[in-house]
């Protein structure tokens, strides 16, 4: 028996109280701890409390009594006592006695203890044997940190385990793994990961393992701030690095409460032997990764500029060409197909970049709406069918008879980017008088487009990264096929964004291909809201016959890059414009008034000032100078985000170059409007509109469009300002965004019902919450239509005649009588 101060207890017992009070006062000058019971069975209790059975039986007895016949001490000797003292006691002897025992107790502990001291030392080797094995065959860093945070935290039974490494010191793309015993999940993540950034700071000044025993990191101040940050204050921890071949510090293994005691030496020891093998495993493998992705990214690069150099060779060497003057007809209209090929190429080349952009950062967005899948296929086929022609390939679309109603939501043009990529791949790979097919079918929930090629074929090996970003088979110089290798990765994310999923299967090489796309069917009748934002969007109409004769169009055109204006200006001109090209926004602004433009076209990237700058000084003019003018912008900014930008400084639309002439020519005269000059959708009349919204560029563009429409406007930035002019000026329409900071759009809609009742006003929600939960909450809180950001500009106007018309009635509408029934 041990005391919880280490030190021996001594265990007294005699039914004398004046003799046990005589042995405690000799015992206790031992300096040990004395435990007195007065009977037999007492004395039990106290043995089995401390020790139990198992150990009890150990415990050395020494008799003391008057009974000093053979027979007695021969009795007490049989029973396991270990000497007999008889009485009266001399104080001396029965202190050495006892001093034996109680020096040959500690000796006895002292070997247990380093035999279990031994014992888990070797059971720790052995797992660190085993561990080494687990580590090495770990096939990625996350992987490998993972292993390393779980073995340490067993090998030395914490609660709580994290794993940290950066490669090449980069700490802001740290890799880090956590273990945690059952009973700390979920919270204790939280808690031993409070701010990941902490942990880094930490790595900064831990060049050595550190350990913070539980009593001290409980009374150290000086840790207060780190443990705030970092860790809970009392629980005890070490901490290893690990340590790069040329000693620099490239992570960290981290230990926290431990389910039995303290933290050790001994365990700080294990930890570092730990922290030291698995360092070497993980700066191969982290480094490996880091030159792996440097040796994609260099190829990407060779690969770009080749695929980028290529088309631009064929364009110059034909420009040169045809400017020689030597060229008869035929070849001219040769070299200016090539040119045009190429010049495509180089479009869609720029678009798959800004996509895979849009992918890293998440930006890339989906326009969805009513789509008929059969229809995208077909015109996928239909702009692949000439390249197919070129290498006598044929191409099938078999449409399955389970495809039934081939309708979805979802968005058409991206849908119609993933077949047109998969067909594209599959013509790409497949050899002269091949075959590419095109399936579509339906399986329960989901619709399945399939992909088949007799081509070369997928090497077992490349099948698991084919959609990987900037990946291929073959990116050597002496390459047959082209490409960046990026289009397959846009397909897996695009599907992906549509609920869908993307597989490749191939029976080895020059064995044909196979791509499925599963997407999730969505009916048109399951919500209003998809019904109704299916239904509102409106297609820009082809180029006609009636768009492309501008005669008597005047249009201000405003580019600095002096070729393009000459270009677009040509163009024009062919179609009847009557043209004012300058090359800047001051010009155009200086001519605006004197010129009086039927339509203004603008670049927006422009030295100075730019074209969101020129449209927006534009809008502040009265009509009668030119305020109204409407507007298209020309941007080299591709994004939805840009056009959404363009539309709300003050633009009618917006085309990202490089223009397609028939295009051009179409957008100037629909802005035109021919018979209707100046105005906006020919359907809306005057109405009194409040715009009620927070963001200035939103606000300011709504309220540009409305009046080039004939609209009497008035804004407000926020809810109570809004309901203050809509009760005072009584507007035919409100449009109130529902995300006003303070008072929201729902509380504003609500407010103006009670105070100006069901016809006083007509409600439009202006809401990015698309849901048709969003759309029953506007509803409920008074609104009488709803319209998802980006806004559609014809049902906008529609809605606003729609308030007008009903505000009219309501005013002719003669005042209820009282009710005198009785």
């Amino acid at each position: 028996m041990t005391a919880p101060d280490d030190r021996v207890n001594i265990l007294a017992v005699d039914d004398s109280a004046d003799k046990l009070l005589a042995l405690s006062a000799v015992l206790s000058e031992l300096g040990q701890n004395v435990v007195t019971a007065t009977s037999g069975r007492e004395a039990l209790r106290h043995l089995l409390r401390q020790d139990q059975r198992q150990r009890s039986e150990h415990t050395p007895i020494i008799f003391v009594t008057a009974y000093g016949d053979e027979t007695h001490a021969t009795r007490g000797y049989s029973l396991g006592a270990v000497d007999y003292i008889l009485a009266p006691v001399e104080p001396e002897v029965l202190r050495t006695k006892v001093g034996v025992f109680v020096e040959l107790f500690r000796k006895t502990e002292q070997v247990r203890r380093q035999a279990e001291s031994l014992e888990r030392r070797a059971r720790q080797l052995q797992r660190l044997t085993e561990a080494s094995l687990a580590i090495n065959s770990a096939l990625s860093p996350e992987r490998m940190l993972q292993v390393v945070a779980d073995l340490a935290r067993d090998i030395l039974g914490a609660h709580q385990a994290v794993a940290v490494a950066a490669a090449e010191q980069k700490w802001s793309e740290v890799k880090r793994a956590v273990s945690l015993s059952p009973g700390y999940l979920p919270e204790g993540e939280r808690r031993v990961l409070r701010d990941r950034d902490a942990l880094v700071s930490l790595l900064s000044w831990l060049h050595r393992a550190v350990r913070l025993p539980r009593r001290q990191s409980e009374g150290s101040s000086e840790w207060t701030q780190f443990f705030d940050a970092v860790l809970p204050a009392e629980l005890g921890w070490p901490a290893a690095p690990l340590t790069g071949r040329d000693g620099r510090n490239m992570g960290l293994l981290h230990l926290l409460d431990k389910s039995d005691g303290d933290f050790t030496d001994e365990d700080e020891a294990v930890l570092t032997q730990l922290a030291q093998m698995s360092s070497i495993a993980i700066e191969n493998t982290v480094n490996a990764e880091a030159r792996e992705a440097n040796r994609i990214k260099d190829e990407f690069l060779t690969t770009l500029s080749h695929e980028l150099r290529t088309p631009l060779t064929a364009i110059l060497g034909w420009s040169r060409a045809l400017r020689s003057g030597n060229s008869d007809p035929p070849r001219t209209a040769r070299g200016l197909e090539v040119i045009e090929r190429n010049v495509l190429a180089q479009t869609k080349l720029i678009d798959d970049l800004l996509d895979v952009s849009r992918i890293i950062t998440g930006k890339l967005r989906l326009a969805v709406r009513a789509t008929n899948l059969a229809s995208v296929i077909e015109a996928a086929l239909d702009s692949m069918r000439p390249a197919a022609e070129a290498k006598e390939i044929e191409i099938l679309f078999r449409r399955g008879a389970t495809a039934g109603d081939d309708q979805l939501i979802a968005d058409p043009d991206r849908l119609q980017q993933v077949v047109w990529n998969l067909i594209s791949n599959a013509i790409k790979f497949t050899p002269l008088q091949g075959q590419v097919e095109v399936s579509l079918d339906r399986s329960g929930s989901e619709f399945e487009v399939r992909v088949t090629d007799t081509g070369k074929g997928i090497a077992a090996e490349f099948l698991p990264s084919v959609f990987d970003r900037f990946q291929q088979a073959d990116s050597s110089t002496t390459r047959v096929h082209g490409g960046l290798g990026i289009g397959l990765a846009i397909v897996r994310h695009l599907v992906e964004l549509h609920g869908g999923s993307v597989a490749a299967s191939s029976d080895g090489e020059g064995r044909g291909a196979s791509f499925s796309v599963r997407l999730p069917v969505v009916a048109l009748g399951v919500t209003a809201l998809e019904r109704e934002r299916a239904s509102s969007v409106v297609r820009p109409p082809p180029p006609g016959i009636a768009d492309s004769d501008l005669t008597g169009v005047r249009v201000l055109l405003v580019e600095d890059e002096p070729d393009g204006r000459e270009l677009i200006g040509e163009i024009l001109r062919d179609a009847g414009a009557e043209i004012c090209a300058v090359g800047s926004a001051g010009e155009a602004y200086d001519v605006v008034k004197s010129f009086r433009p039927h339509v203004l076209v603008s670049d927006i990237a422009m030295a100075q000032e730019d074209g969101y700058s020129l449209v927006r000084r534009l809008r502040r003019l009265s009509p009668e100078e030119g305020g109204r003018t409407p507007a298209l912008a020309l941007s080299a900014y591709a994004r939805e985000e840009d056009r959404i930008r363009s539309l709300a400084a003050g633009f009618q639309q917006h085309m990202a170059k490089p223009l397609d002439p028939e295009d051009l020519v179409g957008a100037v005269g629909r802005l035109a409007s021919r018979g209707n000059l100046g105005r906006g959708p020919a359907s809306a009349p005057a109405a009194r509109v409040l715009v009620v919204e927070d963001d200035g560029d939103s606000r300011e563009g709504l309220r540009h469009l409305l009046e080039i429409w004939g609209h009497d406007v008035e804004v407000a930035d926020n809810g109570t300002t809004g309901i203050e002019k809509a009760i005072e000026r009584r507007p035919d329409v409100a449009l109130i965004d529902v995300g006003l900071p303070g008072m929201d759009g729902y509380a504003v809609a609500s407010r103006l019902r009670q105070a100006l009742g069901d016809d006083g006003i007509f409600l439009i929600a202006l809401t990015g919450y698309a849901q048709p939960e969003d759309r029953r909450r506007a509803f409920d809180s008074g609104f009488d239509a709803h319209l998802a950001k980006p806004i559609n500009y014809s049902s906008l106007s529609s809605l606003l005649s729609q308030g007008h018309v009903r505000r009219e009635a309501a005013a002719d509408a003669p005042d209820p009588q009282p009710n005198t029934a009785g």
